[in-house]
């Protein structure tokens, strides 16, 4: 397939570009600096390169500044909303969009895992912008594909892990919250169902796309650092209550992933074998 990754240096898009690449297939990456999805004549650029040369465009770009989005919700509607919607529009007739989405879209009150179908109620700015992004690609484009994900991490750009790591290092001691539950999932991971949902063509619409196991952000970082330093280390948990922030997160944004398994791809590895893989590469960086 012949690919082109908009958001190609970001955290996700890394990862995307190395994946599918590896996997045999043509990659244009394009990050921030190659193509503003704000800029109307970029988009336009966009369009020609697209219809003329890919079968996919893989958009990882979006805001995902959680908290600073309470304070300049404007810049996150313009990457998260308008440039979608932009996107979107240039790309009809022409290739198919496989576009990242968030769990951040839910409020976490079920109290069970999220089905595609269940309805969206954000509680945040971030979620909002992610919502509407959704909605205007699905309004544009009759085959896009959406895929919502949670609690990214991988080796490049910032990552929860990646900052338990650093503390860690500085020799502080983390409190970490224990009553947000969700599921981690690796930027690898995340990549390679994105290369098998390319290389099965499947149909468009929303499908779950997240780690297979279900933790706390506490066991999440205790996790992270047995990991990295191969021995237990214990860190002191609290409420959310103790650790107020701008943006409102949803408590419990596990999301079933059994829509996207039933098509073959379900490349979520435990979450001990992702840190695994993880830490060895940041290992290298630090």
């Amino acid at each position: 397939m012949k690919v082109l990754v908009l958001g190609a240096t970001g955290m996700l898009g890394t990862d995307v570009v190395e994946v599918l690449t590896s996997r045999g297939h043509k990659v244009t990456a394009f990050g921030s600096k190659e193509l503003d999805l704000t800029s109307e004549k970029a988009i336009r650029d966009c369009r020609e390169l697209s219809k003329k040369q890919h079968d996919w465009v893989v958009n990882c770009a979006a805001y995902t500044a959680v908290d600073q989005a309470e304070s300049e919700p404007e810049i996150a509607w313009d990457l998260n909303e308008e440039a979608v919607l932009n996107l979107a529009a240039k790309l009809e007739n022409g290739p198919r969009l496989l576009h990242i989405s968030t769990d951040f879209v839910f409020d976490g009150t079920k109290g069970a895992p999220y089905l595609e179908d269940d309805e969206p109620n954000p509680t945040c700015t971030y979620g909002q912008t992610k919502l509407g992004g959704e909605r205007y690609a699905e309004a544009m484009l009759e085959d896009v594909i959406v895929f919502r994900t949670s609690w990214l991490y991988g080796v490049n750009g910032k990552s929860f892990p990646k900052t338990m790591v650093t503390l860690r290092l500085a020799q502080k001691q983390p409190r970490v919250v224990n009553d947000q539950i969700g599921c981690p999932t690796y930027t690898v991971d995340l990549a390679n169902a994105i290369a098998e949902a390319i290389e099965k063509g499947i149909p468009g619409g929303i499908y779950h796309a997240a780690g297979s196991e279900a933790m706390s952000w506490h066991q999440f970082a205790e996790q992270t650092l047995a990991s990295y330093f191969s021995q237990a280390i214990q860190l002191e948990a609290i409420p959310t209550a103790e650790y107020p922030t701008p943006a409102t997160r949803p408590k419990f944004s596990v999301l079933d992933t059994s829509k996207l398994g039933a098509l073959g791809i379900s490349p979520w590895r435990s979450v001990k074998s992702c840190l695994e893989d993880f830490s060895s590469k940041l290992r290298l960086l630090n």
